[in-house]
């Protein structure tokens, strides 16, 4: 266990993650407003590997595995990149497995991800860049705390189509400025 909430537990990824974490992120609607259009088993396979040699803190991103306390069942993942020209400065990320969708679960994992990444690294200031028409995930990062810096109109070529990209963040001190 990295961090942990009322009903979550943030941990490392380990081989057991697999599948779940492939049928997660294969899921068309969680893959919406991400990077990739489908998740094969060998991307899921390899990504895990990468995570083997890396640790919290670490120049660039670290994903940590997102399981229910109650269960142990996996359900998503949040990540933490530190900004490596800078440390003071990092990024946040995270994926609900559609099934727990709406449940409140990823404002609870991004709020406490946030308090670690703070208390734990000397950064000063954390973002998170969003398609604004994921309006859910918008709503998470203001419930965390985080306020809208930047909005850049078509910003970046993905899935054949130009789309704009919010930019929130949160100071340390918790001024989303």
């Amino acid at each position: 266990m990295i961090f942990e909430t009322k009903r979550l537990i943030a941990r490392r990824f380990d081989p057991r993650d697999l599948d779940d974490f492939r049928t997660m992120r294969d899921h068309p609607d969680v893959a919406r407003y991400q990077s990739w259009q489908t998740f094969s088993s060998g991307d899921a396979r390899e990504f895990l590997r990468s995570l083997t040699t890396r640790n919290p803190g670490d120049p660039g991103w670290f994903q940590f595995a997102l399981e229910l306390r109650e269960t142990g069942g996996f359900i998503g993942d949040c990540g933490l990149k530190i900004i490596e020209d800078n440390a003071s400065l990092a990024q946040i990320g995270y994926t609900i497995a559609k099934p727990h969708w709406r449940q409140g679960l990823a404002t609870e994992a991004v709020t406490a991800l946030i308090g670690y990444a703070f208390a734990s690294f000397a950064i000063e200031r954390i973002q998170a860049s969003i398609d604004p028409r994921n309006t859910a995930s918008l709503r998470v990062l203001e419930k965390c705390g985080m306020r809208q810096e930047a909005f850049i109109a078509r910003s970046e070529w993905l899935k054949g189509e130009w789309v704009d990209d919010m930019i929130y963040s949160i100071a340390r001190g918790g001024r989303g400025d």
